[in-house]
């Protein structure tokens, strides 16, 4: 059992000195700062092949690497922010719990530990999050305008010009609105990304982890639109009765469904694409311009085929994201 752990914790210190190379490097050169997000990779290997123990010690030794070669803040941050949800992962990839749940918790874990990570780094400087967020609103207001006079000088139409910058403007009283949300949905993206990419790691080490289902063939629990219908009529019960910040819960619900259903639409469409042979290349290209474009189509095409259950997929008991 000694020799056991020994070699575990040198794996995990090896592992740790890659991923403090990795923190490093994204810190002094700015432009593979999405390598970031790939940070905890070695972190969740540790998780996978040795337990939280080893997981934990190591994301803590990498931090504290990161640390003293950049600053004290990036190596807390990096580990609040990624190293808590690699730990996560890892653990639950050792436990061998079911990939769309790893995924799915995983993701809240990460959106939770982002919005505290940017929470404690306002705390740091003693500047508020809601002031910060106001001042990014006001810049983004004004750079809208400075396009607009931009527009102006070239001879746009006042009118056309009006309207896209009311809308613009309007997107961003819905972004203000939708941060929650855009926390989540990003939670759940890396999280999935650093699952796939960790599988694909492992399968080259000969290690072998259950991949999700086919993208063709997600779709929603059998409950989860029911679900989703209560907590959205008890936001509106809570809004109407007065309580405070309903309306931002409401909205938040609201687009998550919406999102929800637009990546079961998107699902739908590839499955239909697969159906007809359509190869990988154009598939994807077809479904990134349908995704960019069409998105409030795609979650009608979404929720038509939860409740009709077009691809028959409840039939086969496969799917779900």
């Amino acid at each position: 059992m000694s020799k056991m752990n020994t070699k575990a914790l040198v794996e995990g210190a090896i592992l740790a000195s890659v991923t403090a190379v990795l923190g490093i490097m994204v810190y002094y050169m700015p432009f593979l700062s999405l390598l970031g997000m790939l940070w905890p990779t070695p972190i969740i290997i540790v998780g996978f092949r040795n337990g939280f123990k080893v997981s934990l010690i190591s994301a803590i030794v990498a931090a504290l690497i990161v640390g003293i070669f950049t600053e004290p803040f990036s190596g807390l941050y990096m580990f609040l922010v990624f190293g808590i949800a690699g730990i996560v992962m890892g653990t639950l990839m050792y436990k061998r719990v079911k990939p769309l749940i790893n995924v799915t918790i995983s993701g809240l874990v990460l959106a939770v530990c982002s919005v505290l990570g940017i929470l404690l780094g306002f705390f740091i400087v003693g500047q508020s999050a809601a002031n910060a967020v106001e001042e990014m609103m006001n810049l983004m207001s004004q750079s809208i305008d400075s396009a607009a006079e931009v527009y102006r000088s070239l001879g746009v139409a006042e009118e056309q010009l009006k309207a896209t910058i009311d809308t613009m403007k309007e997107s961003l009283t819905a972004i203000r609105h939708v941060i929650p949300t855009l926390f989540l949905l990003s939670g759940m993206l890396f999280s999935f990304i650093n699952y796939k990419f960790v599988r694909l790691v492992l399968g080259r080490m000969k290690l072998y982890i259950e991949d999700l289902k086919p993208f063709s063939c997600w779709r929603v629990p059998d409950n989860f639109s029911i679900g989703m219908m209560i907590i959205l009529l008890l936001t509106i019960i809570a809004s109407n009765l007065g309580i405070p910040n309903m309306d931002t819960v409401q909205i938040n619900v609201i687009y998550i469904i919406k999102w929800v259903f637009t990546i079961i639409g998107l699902a739908a469409v590839s499955f239909l694409l697969d159906k007809y042979g359509i190869r990988k290349a154009l598939k994807a290209i077809i479904l990134f311009l349908l995704f960019t474009s069409l998105s409030n189509y795609l979650a009608i095409a979404g929720l038509i085929d939860t409740i009709f259950d077009l691809r028959k997929l409840r039939k086969k008991h496969i799917g779900g994201i």
